[in-house]
């Protein structure tokens, strides 16, 4: 199970991702889907009644990238804690846990230094500890890409196996079970894992017949003597995301399973402990599960993709720019190193993703760990995945980019964003409208770099309209507060801080715009922040808060509303009323109701619908000019004459 982090860096808040709709983002869906329906799998009789519900993530090995854990966290904390017991209660059952570690990141390590091969290990090894209370004994490769000194490393850091697709040895043992790699001085043991049974449960018809499915596996040719071990990999999101009710299929094949006297249900680490390996195993170099191209997946237009009429030829200039800014943030790292602060690898490892781990370090240290926590997201995989440099996977990784070079001095980072600029132009995108990996590049740096004054700005919005709500905006890695007319604004793992002087423009209950100026730099200039820059869930708080009272001043009776069976229709009862006040109080008392009802237009970011706009026409020209009349033409998008 795994997603990369979605956080936009700057706030480590989700952006709204449209193409996730109608849910707001792609981890909430993917969870609705599969995470959480994997947590209560459904288990049915003959007859079609409810008989058990089953946590699959006690019945299953997995893993669970650190990035998505992370989401949890913050966003879904049953599910979280519905995993950790899925372990618990294996371990229970068995003695040892279903739960594998993962790296921090989901990068090809292969395609990695040394020393972030390292990092990601060691901070994936320790999310592990943190969260299942217990050790890791295996560790789950992203894509099963693996190197000599990737397994070297694994095993020094204390892992006893890992997963590997049959293919990524030259001769898997018999019947399933484990066998020893040893290289450098070190040993590990390696399943590999049925491909003909994966495919059959990914991209083949295994999920639609549970019975069907205990039948096969159950004609698996057994062992005379010894044990058989029979098992698939795939990704989690199969059960339930990529098959709709997979999670109910593998329930009951669980419960199949169970009920088998012939088959025992096990986990990769107690068959381990009981059948230690005998048989020596050879890595074919350089591999992974999901391409037979020795990596080229993630650097190379190697034939690889979902779709047969694009090509792929961006992924190098892609890697290659990613790899240039990497050495470039190392370098500006060792060399603005305070002194005093010791090794900065080794301050890197102990720190870990959140700074936790080394809280005495100077603070002149602290953005450059930054800069490096970021330098690694930048090469999580799924940004050469798919099939265009334009999609949202390499924007995530772009954006990562981009706070990295934030965090380094000024001077430093403008002596190395042309070179990056000028490599991400040869990553050309397929479709000529989305031009190249610098355009993308040239969206983030502009748009996304401006977080920390769209937050000063709603802020100041939050104070001025609902200063009793401020308390309950969540700021992941933020504290700010008022001091006196000014906003300061603090990061709490860098110490990077800012203050602000804001003043809202107000139409209606809502800003349409707020002037900020930051008052700690000199000559800072004035900007303007319209209402749709505000952080989403500034908005979010508004809307909710604002939304009754707009009710109530544009309805005579705001309950009616409630039978309404969609947001479409409240909104348009909403104009039409505001309209009928327009009508008989005069539009000088009324046309700030008509402001307000734009606002809950903005607030859910919906279109003003054409017959509307020419309603607005109408009515707007039929009146003399005014101040409060040309305002609302300019919120309706109309040009009215100069006089009815």
């Amino acid at each position: 199970f795994y997603q990369p982090p979605r956080t936009d860096p700057w706030l480590e808040l989700v952006p709204r991702e449209l193409s996730a709709t109608p849910d707001h983002d792609w981890n909430v869906r993917i969870t609705r889907e599969c995470y959480a329906p994997l947590t209560r799998g459904r288990v049915r009789d003959a007859q079609g009644r409810l008989r058990r519900v089953l946590n699959a993530y006690a019945w299953c090995s997995f893993d669970i990238g650190p990035t998505l854990f992370r989401w949890f966290d913050d966003h879904d904390t049953a599910v979280r804690d519905a995993i950790i017991a899925g372990d618990h209660a294996s371990r229970l059952r068995l003695g040892r846990g279903n739960a594998l570690a993962q790296p921090y990141h989901h990068i090809i390590l292969p395609l990695a230094s040394r020393r972030d091969k390292i990092t990601e290990i060691r901070w994936g090894i320790r999310d592990f500890r943190e969260r299942f209370g217990r050790e890791p004994e295996g560790m789950w490769l992203p894509e099963t890409a693996v190197d000599h000194e990737t397994l070297e490393i694994i095993a020094a850091e204390g892992i006893a196996f890992t997963v590997l697709a049959p293919h990524q040895v030259s001769a898997p043992p018999p019947f399933g079970r484990p066998g020893r790699w040893q290289s450098g001085g070190k040993e590990l043991a390696i399943f590999c894992y049925d491909g003909e049974l994966a495919h059959e449960v990914a991209f083949g018809d295994a999920l639609r017949d549970a019975a069907r499915w205990h039948q096969r596996l159950g004609s698996m040719p057994m062992a005379e003597d010894g044990v058989t071990v029979t098992s698939l990999a795939t990704d989690g999101e199969t059960f339930g995301h990529h098959h709709r009710f997979g999670e109910i299929a593998l329930a009951t094949l669980l419960d199949h399973l169970e009920r088998d006297p012939s088959a025992e249900v096990t986990n990769f680490a107690a068959i381990l402990s009981a059948t230690p390996p005998t048989d020596e195993v050879t890595l074919v170099e350089r591999t992974a599960w999901s391409c037979p191209h020795e990596l080229g997946r993630w650097n190379r237009d190697c034939g690889c993709r979902m779709d047969g009429n694009t090509n792929q030829a961006w992924r190098t200039p892609l890697r290659e720019a990613l790899n240039g800014l990497a050495t470039e943030i190392h370098t500006a790292v060792e060399h603005h190193w305070p002194a005093n602060a010791g090794d900065p690898w080794v301050a890197r490892d102990l720190a870990g993703p959140e700074q936790r781990g080394v809280p005495e370090l100077p603070s002149a240290a602290r953005p450059l760990l930054e800069a490096e926590r970021h330098a690694l997201a930048m090469f999580t995989s799924c940004a050469w995945f798919f099939d265009d440099v334009a999609r949202v996977e390499p924007r995530i990784v772009l954006r990562h980019a981009a706070r990295a070079l934030d965090c380094l001095p000024l001077d430093v980072r403008q002596a190395i964003e042309p070179a990056l600029r000028t490599a991400l132009a040869g990553a050309i995108a397929n479709d000529p409208v989305d031009g190249t990996g610098e355009t993308v590049w040239q969206a983030i740096a502009e748009d996304e770099a401006l977080a920390i004054r769209h937050l000063a700005a709603g802020l100041a919005a939050l104070r001025d309209v609902v200063p009793d709500s401020v308390e309950e905006l969540y700021l992941p890695v933020h504290d700010w507060e008022f001091v006196g007319d000014e906003i300061a604004v603090r990061h709490c793992r860098t110490g990077e801080s800012s203050r602000w002087r804001a003043e809202c423009a107000i139409a209606g209950i809502v800003p349409l715009r707020v002037h900020v100026r930051r008052t700690d730099h000199e000559d800072s200039a004035a900007h303007v922040v319209e209402l749709d820059a505000l952080p989403e869930q500034v908005r979010t708080i508004l809307l909710t808060l604002t939304r009754p009272l707009v009710c109530d001043a544009a309805i005579d009776d705001a309950q009616s509303l409630e039978v309404l069976t969609s947001a479409e229709l409240t909104r348009y009862a909403l104009i039409m009323g505001a309209w009928g006040l327009i009508a008989r109080d005069g539009i000088e008392d009324a046309g700030v109701v008509m402001h307000a009802v734009l606002d809950i237009f903005a607030l859910e970011n919906a279109t003003i619908p054409a017959q509307l706009q020419t309603a607005a026409f109408e009515q707007l020209a039929a009146l003399p000019p005014s101040p409060i009349r040309e305002s609302l033409a300019t919120r309706f998008q109309l040009r009215l004459p100069d006089a009815p």
